[in-house]
């Protein structure tokens, strides 16, 4: 399906980078090494390795590993952008500054191995940083998927960073003009944890 979907000349998500990055790079590493997972058609890494992040994203949708190739050759930045299906990852240990999460929304044994992965690959005090559709999103017709297994409460993400310090945490409505197939009211859910240090 998201082969299908990125096929398109157009960014079906907009070029620009999500709020939640915005916000995440300024608290990320200087030059850090930054993790983009299920990234799509490449606006939030390609966002990061303008302001000096060395970026590798992972999906599984070769057209839009292409796409973000593409748009950081637009930019003039470099990014490493690879085949990946979380499902079958290799999260290597102590690796990544930041891992980041932005509407990639997973069934939930992929979410809690994807979490698990997250947990191990992150260095001491590295951020897990996401913008995820919550349950409400139900309600709004702004994108996101329709099955409220794919969505996520705010005590699911709390609990899956127990002991992880809260640099920054909101859900509610905002909203999103991302491209086509994120226009209007949503229902989301921003997360940056940081790992402990010790």
């Amino acid at each position: 399906m998201w082969h299908e979907r990125f096929k398109e000349k157009e960014y079906v998500y907009g070029k620009e980078a999500s709020e939640i990055i915005r916000i995440a790079a300024e608290k990320i590493k200087k030059e850090g090494e930054v993790l983009s997972i299920a990234e799509g058609e490449g606006r939030n890494a390609v966002f990061l390795a303008q302001k000096g992040f060395h970026v590798t994203t992972w999906d599984y949708a070769l057209s839009g590993i292409e796409k973000t190739k593409s748009l950081a050759l637009e930019r003039e930045v470099t990014v490493k952008a690879e085949f990946c299906d979380l499902a079958q990852a290799d999260w290597a240990e102590n690796k990544w500054d930041a891992v980041i999460h932005v509407f990639g929304h997973f069934p939930k044994p992929i979410f809690e191995k994807t979490v698990e992965g997250i947990k191990k690959s992150l260095k001491p005090g590295g951020l897990y940083v996401a913008e995820l559709y919550s349950t409400e999103q139900l309600r709004f017709h702004s994108g996101g998927p329709r099955d409220i297994h794919l969505l996520h409460t705010p005590v699911q993400l709390l609990n899956a960073f127990e002991g992880w310090y809260v640099q920054h945490f909101y859900t509610g409505e905002a909203e999103r003009n991302e491209g086509k197939l994120h226009q209007g009211t949503s229902h989301i859910i921003q997360s940056i944890f940081q790992k402990p240090k010790q």
